[in-house]
């Protein structure tokens, strides 16, 4: 018998890096909310990490979806549709968009064209709730807010992180100079275990707290409103 939930939350990646850094932030939110369990499967008939979070009779299932390269974008759309919104029908979605802007002086103006465009167009629905979590300028950026858990992870005397364009090449950078080699994708899951997730979530320009209000919302107050 197939399970029923009381809402959905999907993220759409536009790489393993994002999906990795999203899935330690939940899991280590989970960890504030004794209230709820929480746990994580891989399912081999839809080949995708399932998460879900329940507290009583609420129950919120994760889905995430990582498009690796950019001419995914809107492929990203149906395998919403498909594999989340059909699969579950009648519960309220929550879809967050995690992706880069690739510089600093970026705004998110051009996701919102194009194939990006595309893809906000087929995510629209009843009970559909999109939001943007654009790192700015990567999301290694958004590690460089715990340069002291860099260097606990580097082994190193904590010191300032000199900047070397975006947060990806600073990193590469910094960890060269100490004989290392920075990861990408799931290999970057050490350092990312390490980072102090309040510190980021306080700093981020980015409503990161948003993943913990969908993923773990409180049951008297609902996940949305009317």
């Amino acid at each position: 018998m197939k399970k029923t939930y009381s809402s959905g939350v999907a993220f759409i990646f536009e790489g393993d890096t994002e999906q990795t850094f999203y899935e330690i932030l939940i899991s280590q939110f989970s960890g504030k909310h004794p209230e709820y369990s929480y746990s994580v499967s891989f399912d081999d008939v839809v080949n995708e990490v399932i998460s879900e979070s329940s507290c009583g009779s609420h129950s919120v299932i994760i889905r995430m979806n990582s498009m690796k390269t950019i001419t995914q974008v809107a492929h990203s759309a149906d395998w919403f549709n498909n594999s989340c919104k059909k699969k579950h029908p009648g519960i309220k979605w929550t879809v967050f968009l995690c992706y880069d802007t690739d510089s600093h002086l970026a705004d998110i103006t051009k996701f919102y064209e194009g194939d990006w465009l595309t893809l906000r167009r087929k995510l629209k629905g009843k009970n559909v709730e999109v939001i943007d979590l654009a790192s700015r300028a990567m999301i290694e950026d958004l590690f460089l807010y715990d340069k002291e858990g860099i260097c606990n992870y580097l082994e190193v005397p904590d010191q300032t992180i000199p900047r070397e364009g975006n947060g990806k090449t600073t990193l590469k950078q910094f960890f060269r100079k100490f004989g290392k080699v920075y990861h990408e994708g799931e290999r970057a899951a050490d350092i990312i275990w390490g980072l102090d997730m309040d510190l980021i979530v306080a700093s981020a320009e980015i409503q990161l707290h948003l993943v913990d209000e969908r993923c773990f919302p409180l049951v008297s107050e609902r996940v949305f409103r009317s």
